[in-house]
């Protein structure tokens, strides 16, 4: 299990960096934004589960905010890059 949990972290490392990277190139982040943010149906309790939600809706709801992490990572790591700063 450990060797899988080792992969996600590098695999989430390289989303971050990519997408870093892109953030600098205005049209093209926003065309990713938008592929994005429709990916992530359920956001801020938009739906509301009941008291027990569902699988899928965990699943979903679990889902969302790590690829909202993902982008709000992406974003401070390239606001905090220097070289980036220079671009601007």
């Amino acid at each position: 299990m450990e060797k899988l949990e080792f992969r996600l972290a590098a695999h989430r490392e390289i989303l971050v960096a990519i997408l870093s990277g892109l953030s600098r190139h205005e049209d093209l982040w926003a065309e990713i934004s938008r592929t994005i943010d429709e990916a992530r149906i359920v956001q801020d309790h938009e739906e509301d589960p009941g008291v027990v939600p569902s699988e899928a809706f965990a699943r979903q709801n679990a889902m969302t905010a790590e690829i909202t992490s993902i982008l709000r990572d992406a974003a401070l790591r390239a606001k905090l890059d220097p070289e980036a700063a220079q671009e601007r």
